[in-house]
């Protein structure tokens, strides 16, 4: 026989344990029915960089994190965190799997990361399930040889070896090399390891290596702008889609190297990515509002006249993407036919045969 009085405490306890479980829930439910403006103000967000400093992507990240709080519901402050490792895979991964998944972390990385899972194995992210936010423009990268090399045209290239510098597997300096190496029969010998752009830079300048298989236009404006006036360098092919609209508009594109059509749509695949130049990506899990809030934001900067100056007297177009206009570049690239993936697949795995670690 039970105990009346063993009964009452038991129903006692129990509406107390219901009555805590509604306030948690009400209290759980309130937090998320803030606005974005209510859940942004007064709060500290970190954009993390996956390069060094002193690459093109950490000057375009840190001129993005001056300037898109103000534009973002609630005006939070915006802490920079540089985070360089494996081509800014390092940062890709961190986002995904790591960060804090309300709002308060966004990151920029190698355009090329989103790329990776479909030409890589290992991969520790979904492109399609990260939030993309935008990117501040386009952009044309080059292969460039030092001046004090023998190699003055791609050709050169095709008939001789030429040390590059790498930083990891997925940037655009490992991958472009490679895909050259597999499709138009260049002679690149990769030498990865380096921690971002720069290093590969002064890498170039001591003699290290001989040259680059992707240095953008952004990171040459920013960092060695002088390369485009003293002829420090060479530039041997572009690393695009299309010519940049006025700079060095008598370099050959890559893609016509190409020897057949499928070696073409490879090429163009990969270099699909620059179509979206310093990507920016919340995580996956990001309450809707949020993003809506950060991707309007980021496209509300990119018409800021103090942001557009900076940014312009630091070297860069200002062309903006969309975080939509970039989610769709990637489905696009992963709806490619078979044949043309397999051939990219295969061609950066070809071509990565003939390199090193540094």
């Amino acid at each position: 026989m039970r105990r009346p009085d063993r009964d009452r405490s038991k129903t006692i306890a129990g509406r107390a344990a219901g009555m805590g479980l509604g306030i948690v829930l009400a209290t759980g439910g309130q937090a998320l029915a803030q606005t974005p403006a209510e859940f942004y103000a007064g709060k500290n967000m970190e954009m993390v960089i996956g390069y060094s400093v002193g690459a093109s992507y950490d000057f375009n990240g840190r001129i993005v994190a001056r300037h898109i709080g103000k534009h973002i519901p609630g005006k939070p402050q915006v802490i920079v965190r540089n985070m360089p490792g494996a081509g800014s895979l390092v940062s890709t991964n961190h986002l995904y799997n790591a960060a804090a998944k309300d709002g308060t972390v966004i990151g920029i990385f190698s355009r090329g990361n989103p790329m990776y899972p479909l030409l890589e194995s290992g991969a520790k992210f979904d492109a399609a399930k990260l939030n993309w936010i935008g990117s501040t423009s386009k952009e044309v990268s080059f292969v460039v040889a030092s001046a004090k090399s023998p190699f003055k045209t791609l050709e050169d290239v095709q008939r001789n070896e030429m040390l590059v510098g790498g930083t990891g597997a997925g940037a655009d300096t490992v991958v472009f090399p490679a895909v050259l190496n597999g499709t138009i029969g260049t002679r690149l010998k990769i030498v990865s390891g380096y921690p971002g752009i720069a290093e590969i830079m002064l890498a170039l300048e001591r003699g290290e290596v001989q040259g680059s298989g992707s240095m953008s236009l952004g990171t040459i404006r920013t960092a060695r702008p002088q390369w485009l006036k003293d002829g420090s360098v060479n530039f041997l092919a572009v690393m695009a889609l299309q010519h940049h609209a006025t700079e060095l508009r008598n370099v050959p594109l890559a893609s016509n190297f190409a020897k057949n059509p499928i070696d073409r749509q490879a090429l163009e695949l990969i270099l699909s990515r620059q179509s979206m130049a310093y990507p920016v990506a919340a995580p996956p899990g990001v309450p809707a509002d949020r993003v809506a809030a950060l991707r309007a934001a980021f496209m509300a900067m990119a018409k800021d006249k103090e942001f557009v100056a900076e940014a312009i007297k630091a070297g860069f177009d200002i062309d903006p993407v969309s975080g939509e206009e970039i989610a769709a570049i990637i489905a696009k690239v992963y709806a490619a036919p078979k044949e043309a993936i397999d051939r990219a697949r295969a061609a950066v795995a070809a071509g990565r045969v003939s390199s090193k670690k540094k």
